[in-house]
């Protein structure tokens, strides 16, 4: 995985505007994007909801000048929060507060890299920190929510305030909030263990009139008995069943029996005094045999004091019945217990271990709420809900949670998810992504110098081979022109040497000098030295000359025959004509 500094330095995202090559970034340009979000840090505006670093600072775009790694840096940082916004598992107030952290996050990204630049950053622990001690925090109860918002606000500004890549004033800052953090926990551990005390004693209470009612409608429902007997296992017995239960025979030692004693005991109250067409007179009796005697004793034992005139009654009426007289008997209207005594819906020790001490998202009349499953009390198959300040918020039937979590009106708030989870997420999926453009742009690169190359030694074989083309036609022509040249050179030195040879006395030519025409008359006439003497209109001598030099000054024009004889002027028109001829 590439690094922070890589990335933000090599990634280009299309939509952004970058101004300056990293190499241009200055000290000047970093100081004043810091001021300007510290500036928004501070901003009461922008902490409310979500908003983008990209965007605030677009709308102030004239005052700045970016650098990859700076516009890279607010991207990064902006994606951080986003998704840490999308993704935490906390309080939507607190991750408000958390996601509105991005300006100074961003700061210190800009200006202090070395914070935020790795997985161990100090400022993504503090973070991480906070989330994971607050993963139950509400609004609610207010007195306490507010606490944990004026620390989150304390930090927030200490972070404002950090001048330097040093992290030691950051780890101190997560280390004072684990302080303060352990500091609440356990008094919260204090609140608990005398709330536990008493919540169970509550349950045990629950749970000995339930599991009495429970009892007594198992052995009453379908009986027909006289209205008094109905009354007093209802108002009475009901009372001696819930305070054996109170007592904990079931848990003392040969507990299970006389709890079965008592139970045989309300069986045969019931079987005596019902309509039961099955029942044998000789069964009966031995069933009323001292029965009254030991209810009182019963009773008695379990402090469920019974006048005797309503035990003379229930004798007085046992008496009937073994007479065999007519008793007005009807059904005895028992009430279905609030607890569910079904074995089936009893956790599991593993399934307990797993959701005791977790938080759960529960939806209520009005919201949600967050709370901890802090205790199960084994008797009643309820459990205790906590709040994030150790505060009761419920009790709930077993029951009922597993409906919530079926239906999906209970869920598991699962470990906080961390700015360091985010982090490391968002560095791989971005470091694929610079990789990838990094890769694309050295290809590119390495393709553009291929091509480059290819047209170069393209350009550069067409170049030689018009070089080369062009030499050899500039040779030829060159041979050509030197030829035709050659051939004109001689022709017009063989007929300048002519019309000199036939230059008589008296011939007159003009000849160049000093830019302009001077006019000479051929007075003399050398053969021994190839020597032509010139004198002008006075006759002074003015041009002497020999044939070699002469013919050359005819031939570039420097001279020219102005003799009009019509020799002359024959010998001329032939020339002219050759030399027509030779071009």
């Amino acid at each position: 995985m590439a690094s922070v500094g890589t990335i933000t330095k090599e990634l280009r995202i299309p939509e952004l505007k970058y101004e300056i090559n990293n190499n241009q970034e200055t000290q000047e340009d970093i100081l004043t994007i810091c001021e300007f979000l510290a500036g928004c840090a501070k901003d009461q505006r922008l902490k409310e909801g979500e908003t983008s670093l990209l965007k605030t600072v677009a709308l102030q775009s004239e005052k700045f000048r970016f650098s990859p790694r700076i516009y890279n840096s607010l991207f990064l940082v902006d994606r951080l929060t986003d998704v840490f916004y999308r993704k935490a598992n906390i309080d939507d107030q607190l991750k408000d507060i958390l996601s509105s952290w991005r300006f100074v996050l961003a700061k210190l990204f800009i200006q202090y890299p070395r914070l935020l630049e790795t997985e161990d950053s100090p400022v993504l622990a503090l973070v991480d920190a906070i989330c994971a001690s607050q993963i139950g925090w509400s609004q609610e109860p207010k007195r306490v929510s507010l606490v944990v918002i004026d620390r989150l606000l304390d930090i927030h500004n200490a972070l404002l305030s950090i001048e330097s890549d040093n992290p030691e004033p950051v780890i101190a800052l997560k280390n004072e909030w684990l302080a303060a953090q352990d500091k609440q926990n356990q008094r919260i551990a204090k609140l608990f263990e005398r709330l536990d005390i008493t919540e169970q004693g509550a349950a045990s209470s629950r749970y000995a009139t339930e599991f009495s009612c429970y009892t007594l409608k198992g052995l009453l429902d379908g009986q027909r008995l006289p209205k008094s007997i109905g009354a007093f296992l209802l108002d009475r017995w009901l009372l001696v069943i819930r305070n054996a239960l109170l007592k904990g025979i079931s848990r003392e030692q040969n507990g299970e029996s006389q709890w079965q004693s008592l139970v045989e005991l309300t069986k045969r109250l019931v079987f005596v005094f019902s309509d039961a067409e099955s029942k044998k007179k000789e069964h009966l009796f031995t069933q009323a045999e001292g029965l009254v005697d030991e209810l009182a004793a019963v009773a008695n034992q379990y402090d469920i004091e019974v006048q005797n005139e309503e035990w003379e009654s229930i004798q007085q009426l046992l008496i009937t019945v073994l007479q065999d007289a007519d008793i007005d008997r009807q059904l005895v209207p028992t009430r279905a217990p609030t607890i569910n005594f079904n074995p089936a819906t009893l956790p599991s020790e593993e399934k307990l271990t797993e959701a005791t001490g977790s938080w759960y998202l529960i939806k209520q009349e009005g919201g949600e709420s967050r709370l901890r499953f802090a205790r199960y009390f084994n008797d009643t198959n309820e459990i205790l809900w906590l709040n994030h300040a150790g505060m009761k918020s419920m009790i709930m039937s077993y029951e009922h949670f597993q409906k919530g979590i079926a239906v999906g009106s209970i869920r598991l708030i699962k470990n906080c998810y961390l700015l360091s989870q985010v982090f490391n997420e968002t560095l791989r999926g971005l470091s694929k992504v610079a990789q990838a453009q990094h890769e694309a742009r050295e290809k590119a690169r390495l393709k553009a110098e291929a091509e480059a190359e290819q047209l170069r030694l393209e350009q550069q074989q067409a170049e030689e081979l018009k070089r080369q083309q062009e030499q050899e036609a500039a040779r030829r022509l060159k041979e050509q022109q030197l030829e035709a040249a050659e051939k004109k050179r001689l022709e017009e030195e063989q007929i300048t040497l002519k019309l000199i040879s036939e230059l008589s006395l008296g011939a007159w030519i003009s000849v160049l000098e000093d830019g302009e025409r001077q006019k000479y008359k051929l007075v003399v006439k050398i053969n021994a030295t190839d020597k032509l003497i010139f004198v002008d209109k006075m006759g002074l001598k003015k041009y002497e000359v020999k044939t070699p030099e002469l013919m050359a000054q005819l031939i570039a024009g420097e001279v020219v025959v102005l003799s009009g004889g019509a020799e002359f002027d024959d010998t001329l028109s032939r020339v002219v004509g050759r030399l027509r001829v030779g071009k």
